[in-house]
Protein backbone atom coordinates (compact mmCIF):
# COMPACT_ATOMS: atom_id res chain seq x y z
CA UNK A 1 0.00 0.00 0.00
CA UNK A 2 1.40 2.99 -0.73
CA UNK A 3 2.41 6.43 1.41
CA UNK A 4 -0.01 9.25 1.61
CA UNK A 5 0.63 13.11 1.72
CA UNK A 6 -0.45 13.45 5.74
CA UNK A 7 -1.23 17.30 6.12
CA UNK A 8 -2.08 18.98 9.78
CA UNK A 9 -3.62 21.94 9.30
CA UNK A 10 -3.55 23.88 13.12
CA UNK A 11 -3.57 27.12 14.59
CA UNK A 12 0.07 27.61 15.00
CA UNK A 13 1.53 25.48 11.93
CA UNK A 14 1.52 23.65 9.08
CA UNK A 15 2.82 20.19 8.91
CA UNK A 16 3.31 18.01 5.94
CA UNK A 17 4.70 14.48 5.89
CA UNK A 18 5.02 11.30 3.98
CA UNK A 19 3.00 8.49 6.14
CA UNK A 20 3.24 4.77 5.58
CA UNK A 21 0.75 2.10 6.26
CA UNK A 22 1.68 1.55 9.36
CA UNK A 23 2.14 4.77 11.31
CA UNK A 24 5.72 4.95 9.91
CA UNK A 25 6.50 8.54 8.73
CA UNK A 26 8.66 8.35 5.72
CA UNK A 27 9.93 11.85 5.27
CA UNK A 28 9.06 14.69 6.76
CA UNK A 29 7.96 17.53 3.93
CA UNK A 30 7.83 21.22 5.81
CA UNK A 31 6.59 23.09 9.33
CA UNK A 32 6.20 26.32 8.33
CA UNK A 33 3.84 29.36 10.25
CA UNK A 34 -0.06 28.68 8.84
CA UNK A 35 -0.02 30.85 6.54
CA UNK A 36 -2.19 34.33 6.65
CA UNK A 37 -5.65 32.85 4.01
CA UNK A 38 -6.83 29.86 2.66
CA UNK A 39 -5.79 30.54 -0.84
CA UNK A 40 -2.28 30.56 0.77
CA UNK A 41 -2.80 27.12 2.50
CA UNK A 42 -3.48 25.55 -0.72
CA UNK A 43 -0.72 26.92 -2.54
CA UNK A 44 1.49 25.36 0.37
CA UNK A 45 -0.33 22.14 0.65
CA UNK A 46 0.36 22.29 -3.22
CA UNK A 47 4.08 22.47 -2.69
CA UNK A 48 3.86 19.87 -0.43
CA UNK A 49 2.49 17.53 -2.69
CA UNK A 50 5.08 18.47 -5.57
CA UNK A 51 7.70 18.01 -2.85
CA UNK A 52 6.37 14.28 -1.66
CA UNK A 53 6.53 12.97 -5.39
CA UNK A 54 3.51 13.50 -6.60
CA UNK A 55 1.45 10.94 -4.04
CA UNK A 56 -2.05 9.23 -5.22
CA UNK A 57 -3.48 9.92 -1.64
CA UNK A 58 -3.62 12.93 0.14
CA UNK A 59 -5.58 13.53 4.11
CA UNK A 60 -5.66 16.68 6.39
CA UNK A 61 -6.14 16.75 9.71
CA UNK A 62 -7.72 20.54 10.12
CA UNK A 63 -7.96 22.41 12.77
CA UNK A 64 -10.97 24.16 11.21
CA UNK A 65 -15.00 23.27 10.99
CA UNK A 66 -14.51 21.79 6.61
CA UNK A 67 -16.54 20.75 4.66
CA UNK A 68 -15.94 17.75 2.47
CA UNK A 69 -14.47 20.11 -0.39
CA UNK A 70 -11.85 21.62 1.94
CA UNK A 71 -14.06 24.83 2.70
CA UNK A 72 -13.78 26.46 5.74
CA UNK A 73 -17.45 26.80 7.25
CA UNK A 74 -16.16 28.02 10.84
CA UNK A 75 -12.64 29.01 11.93
CA UNK A 76 -12.84 31.05 14.64
CA UNK A 77 -9.41 31.55 15.79
CA UNK A 78 -8.71 32.17 12.15
CA UNK A 79 -11.97 33.97 10.83
CA UNK A 80 -10.05 35.05 7.52
CA UNK A 81 -10.34 31.15 6.37
CA UNK A 82 -13.92 30.96 6.49
CA UNK A 83 -15.91 30.49 3.27
CA UNK A 84 -12.81 29.81 1.45
CA UNK A 85 -11.15 26.15 0.37
CA UNK A 86 -8.15 24.70 1.90
CA UNK A 87 -7.61 22.12 -0.63
CA UNK A 88 -5.58 22.94 -4.13
CA UNK A 89 -8.08 22.96 -6.77
CA UNK A 90 -5.85 21.34 -9.09
CA UNK A 91 -6.17 18.34 -7.30
CA UNK A 92 -9.24 17.91 -6.72
CA UNK A 93 -10.68 14.66 -8.95
CA UNK A 94 -6.78 13.32 -9.74
CA UNK A 95 -5.87 12.76 -6.24
CA UNK A 96 -7.55 11.05 -3.36
CA UNK A 97 -8.18 13.65 -0.97
CA UNK A 98 -9.95 12.87 2.65
CA UNK A 99 -10.25 15.67 5.52
CA UNK A 100 -11.10 15.42 8.77
CA UNK A 101 -10.86 17.24 11.97
CA UNK A 102 -7.35 17.53 13.76
CA UNK A 103 -8.42 16.17 16.84
CA UNK A 104 -10.36 13.28 15.11
CA UNK A 105 -7.46 12.13 13.34
CA UNK A 106 -5.79 12.55 16.81
CA UNK A 107 -8.28 10.13 18.49
CA UNK A 108 -7.78 7.80 15.31
CA UNK A 109 -3.97 7.72 15.93
CA UNK A 110 -4.80 7.04 19.49
CA UNK A 111 -6.96 4.21 19.19
CA UNK A 112 -5.10 0.70 18.76
CA UNK A 113 -5.60 -1.05 15.58
CA UNK A 114 -5.58 -4.73 14.11
CA UNK A 115 -6.23 -5.88 17.72
CA UNK A 116 -9.64 -7.86 17.78
CA UNK A 117 -10.72 -6.51 21.32
CA UNK A 118 -10.52 -2.70 20.18
CA UNK A 119 -13.17 -2.83 17.89
CA UNK A 120 -15.80 -2.30 20.42
CA UNK A 121 -13.69 0.02 22.58
CA UNK A 122 -14.14 3.71 22.94
CA UNK A 123 -10.93 6.08 22.83
CA UNK A 124 -11.62 9.89 23.48
CA UNK A 125 -8.70 12.71 22.71
CA UNK A 126 -8.45 16.33 23.82
CA UNK A 127 -5.94 18.62 22.05
CA UNK A 128 -4.55 21.23 23.44
CA UNK A 129 -2.84 24.26 21.23
CA UNK A 130 -3.62 27.26 19.97
CA UNK A 131 -7.28 26.37 20.31
CA UNK A 132 -8.86 22.87 21.86
CA UNK A 133 -10.86 20.01 19.90
CA UNK A 134 -11.91 16.68 20.53
CA UNK A 135 -12.35 13.35 18.69
CA UNK A 136 -13.61 10.35 19.55
CA UNK A 137 -13.55 6.72 18.32
CA UNK A 138 -16.38 4.72 19.41
CA UNK A 139 -17.15 1.05 18.98
CA UNK A 140 -14.67 1.04 16.50
CA UNK A 141 -15.82 3.88 14.67
CA UNK A 142 -14.99 7.24 14.74
CA UNK A 143 -17.67 9.79 15.95
CA UNK A 144 -18.22 12.01 13.29
CA UNK A 145 -21.78 13.53 13.70
CA UNK A 146 -24.20 15.25 11.96
CA UNK A 147 -21.86 17.76 9.46
CA UNK A 148 -18.72 16.05 10.98
CA UNK A 149 -18.53 18.82 13.97
CA UNK A 150 -18.99 16.10 16.57
CA UNK A 151 -16.85 16.38 19.86
CA UNK A 152 -15.93 20.19 19.81
CA UNK A 153 -15.30 20.17 23.35
CA UNK A 154 -13.49 23.33 23.09
CA UNK A 155 -16.97 25.10 23.74
CA UNK A 156 -18.18 23.14 26.05
CA UNK A 157 -18.90 24.73 29.13
CA UNK A 158 -17.14 24.39 32.26
CA UNK A 159 -17.41 26.17 35.63
CA UNK A 160 -13.92 27.35 35.64
CA UNK A 161 -14.19 28.92 32.58
CA UNK A 162 -17.23 31.06 33.74
CA UNK A 163 -17.35 34.65 32.77
CA UNK A 164 -15.00 34.62 30.25
CA UNK A 165 -15.65 35.37 26.47
CA UNK A 166 -14.63 32.84 23.93
CA UNK A 167 -13.47 33.58 20.20
CA UNK A 168 -16.71 32.18 19.26
CA UNK A 169 -18.50 34.58 21.12
CA UNK A 170 -20.04 32.65 23.94
CA UNK A 171 -19.22 32.86 28.10
CA UNK A 172 -17.99 29.84 29.54
CA UNK A 173 -16.05 27.76 27.05
CA UNK A 174 -13.08 25.54 28.39
CA UNK A 175 -11.32 26.97 24.83
CA UNK A 176 -11.60 30.31 26.89
CA UNK A 177 -9.65 28.76 29.79
CA UNK A 178 -7.05 26.36 28.80
CA UNK A 179 -6.29 27.16 25.39
CA UNK A 180 -2.69 28.68 24.13
CA UNK A 181 -4.67 31.61 22.60
CA UNK A 182 -6.45 32.10 26.05
CA UNK A 183 -3.20 32.00 28.13
CA UNK A 184 -1.75 34.84 25.91
CA UNK A 185 -4.63 36.66 26.10
CA UNK A 186 -4.81 36.59 30.15
CA UNK A 187 -1.15 37.21 30.70
CA UNK A 188 -1.16 39.98 27.71
CA UNK A 189 1.16 38.37 25.56
CA UNK A 190 -1.23 38.28 22.46
CA UNK A 191 1.26 39.65 20.25
CA UNK A 192 4.77 38.43 21.92
CA UNK A 193 6.58 36.68 18.95
CA UNK A 194 7.72 34.04 21.50
CA UNK A 195 5.94 32.74 24.41
CA UNK A 196 6.49 30.06 26.70
CA UNK A 197 4.15 30.53 29.39
CA UNK A 198 6.60 27.62 31.75
CA UNK A 199 9.08 30.43 31.54
CA UNK A 200 7.19 33.01 33.56
CA UNK A 201 7.45 33.86 36.99
CA UNK A 202 5.15 31.45 38.78
CA UNK A 203 3.49 33.90 40.93
CA UNK A 204 2.51 35.28 37.57
CA UNK A 205 1.71 31.87 35.40
CA UNK A 206 0.46 29.78 38.46
CA UNK A 207 -3.19 31.12 38.54
CA UNK A 208 -3.47 30.79 35.15
CA UNK A 209 -2.40 27.91 34.64
CA UNK A 210 -4.04 26.55 37.99
CA UNK A 211 -7.70 27.93 36.17
CA UNK A 212 -6.61 26.02 32.95
CA UNK A 213 -6.36 22.33 34.64
CA UNK A 214 -9.12 22.89 36.19
CA UNK A 215 -11.20 23.56 33.23
CA UNK A 216 -9.34 20.66 31.30
CA UNK A 217 -10.15 18.52 34.57
CA UNK A 218 -13.67 19.35 34.47
CA UNK A 219 -14.52 18.70 30.46
CA UNK A 220 -12.44 15.44 30.78
CA UNK A 221 -14.93 14.25 33.69
CA UNK A 222 -18.08 15.53 31.59
CA UNK A 223 -16.44 13.30 28.95
CA UNK A 224 -16.11 10.18 30.68
CA UNK A 225 -19.57 10.68 32.11
CA UNK A 226 -21.36 10.69 28.57
CA UNK A 227 -18.59 8.05 26.83
CA UNK A 228 -17.40 5.63 29.58
CA UNK A 229 -14.17 5.66 27.63
CA UNK A 230 -11.78 3.02 27.34
CA UNK A 231 -9.10 4.98 27.42
CA UNK A 232 -8.58 9.23 27.86
CA UNK A 233 -6.12 11.12 25.74
CA UNK A 234 -4.13 14.53 25.85
CA UNK A 235 -2.74 15.53 22.98
CA UNK A 236 -1.42 18.91 21.20
CA UNK A 237 1.47 21.15 22.10
CA UNK A 238 0.17 22.50 25.15
CA UNK A 239 -1.61 19.59 26.43
CA UNK A 240 1.63 17.81 26.23
CA UNK A 241 3.64 20.24 27.91
CA UNK A 242 3.80 20.37 31.77
CA UNK A 243 0.36 21.81 31.81
CA UNK A 244 -0.82 17.42 31.00
CA UNK A 245 0.52 16.54 34.68
CA UNK A 246 -1.41 19.33 36.15
CA UNK A 247 -4.51 18.54 34.58
CA UNK A 248 -4.30 14.75 35.54
CA UNK A 249 -3.67 15.56 39.25
CA UNK A 250 -7.06 17.63 39.39
CA UNK A 251 -8.92 14.28 37.45
CA UNK A 252 -10.67 11.85 39.47
CA UNK A 253 -10.81 8.51 38.89
CA UNK A 254 -13.52 7.68 41.42
CA UNK A 255 -16.14 6.72 38.47
CA UNK A 256 -13.80 3.92 37.46
CA UNK A 257 -12.57 6.14 34.46
CA UNK A 258 -9.37 5.42 33.25
CA UNK A 259 -6.88 8.30 33.93
CA UNK A 260 -5.74 10.79 30.97
CA UNK A 261 -2.72 9.09 29.01
CA UNK A 262 -0.37 11.56 27.04
CA UNK A 263 -0.98 11.09 23.33
CA UNK A 264 1.35 7.77 21.96
CA UNK A 265 1.87 9.59 18.77
CA UNK A 266 3.35 12.64 20.68
CA UNK A 267 3.02 15.82 18.27
CA UNK A 268 2.82 13.53 15.43
CA UNK A 269 -0.87 12.61 16.16
CA UNK A 270 -2.87 14.20 13.84
CA UNK A 271 -0.17 13.64 11.11
CA UNK A 272 -0.76 9.77 11.59
CA UNK A 273 -4.40 9.94 12.38
CA UNK A 274 -4.87 11.58 8.59
CA UNK A 275 -2.54 9.02 7.40
CA UNK A 276 -4.85 6.66 8.90
CA UNK A 277 -7.79 8.01 7.61
CA UNK A 278 -6.38 7.99 3.91
CA UNK A 279 -4.87 4.62 3.80
CA UNK A 280 -7.22 2.77 5.99
CA UNK A 281 -10.34 4.51 7.35
CA UNK A 282 -12.48 2.78 9.98
CA UNK A 283 -15.40 0.57 8.87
Amino acid sequence: MSAVLAVDLGGTFLRTALVGPHDDIYRRIDTIPTPPSAPDCARAIADAWEAAGRPARLAVAAAPHCNAAGRVIRWPNRPAYEGEAVLPPDLLGQVDIRILDDAAAAALAAHPMDMPDTARETTVTMAIGTGIGGGAVVGGRLLTGRSGAAMAVGHMKVPAASGLVCTCGEIGCLQAAASGRALRRMLDKSDADAFDIFALPASVRDPVLDRAADAVAEALAILARLLDPHRLVIGGGLGLSPLFDLCAERFTTSGGWPPPNRHPHDVDAALVGAARAGLRPLA
